[in-house]
């Protein structure tokens, strides 16, 4: 196995912390290297790592797949933690919302792929959060994820004086429709 060193795997860091922000900040249409100048890297790192914006977009959707799925470990056992990782899970949407213009022409099954594995982290939550009296008891996965979509398209296309406050009047009201606290 190649070993990989560290400046590598911090300049890799470096990439993804930029482009998250980048793709937030600027939409789908940033080029690769704004990403790169941003990241403190050169061109040749970016290509070096990923070989166009597609690439790179995909990797920061399945990084945060893997931060969701972190996450909802830590939150095992609490009667919040569907709450909490519902909006742990919002914001980072409201972080990357130009990820999924960039994705639109992945395939289809990486996407499903992605979405089951955020759903799996859903469920014990739900159950805790159902048993508790946190989560009203109607309330399953496909409905969560269903009220992730809507979050997400609440902020669609706001500039972003408007965003944050569309983000949060969408988040009160998805909690007022799923949870009873």
């Amino acid at each position: 196995m190649p070993v990989t060193r560290k400046d590598a795997v911090r300049n890799r860091d470096r990439l993804l912390t930029a482009a998250r922000r980048m793709f937030a900040e600027h939409g789908h249409d940033v080029a690769l290297e704004e990403i790169a100048r941003d990241a403190g890297v050169s061109r040749t790192t970016i290509y070096r790592n990923f070989a166009t914006r597609e690439e790179l977009a995909a990797t920061v959707f399945a990084d945060n797949v893997a931060q969701i799925e972190h996450h909802a470990a830590g939150l095992r056992g609490q009667a919040d933690g569907a709450v909490r990782l519902f909006d742990f899970v919002l914001d980072m949407q409201l972080d990357n919302r130009g990820l999924a213009q960039v994705l639109s022409s992945a395939d289809l099954q990486w996407f499903i792929e992605h979405a089951r594995r955020i759903a799996a982290c859903f469920e014990p939550l739900l159950d805790a959060g159902r048993a508790a009296g946190v989560v009203h008891p109607a309330v399953d996965v496909d409905d969560l994820m269903l009220a992730i979509s809507m979050g997400e398209s609440a902020v669609a296309g706001s500039d972003v004086a408007q965003r944050d406050n569309r983000h949060k009047r969408a988040r009160e009201m998805l909690h007022r429709a799923l949870f009873t606290r």
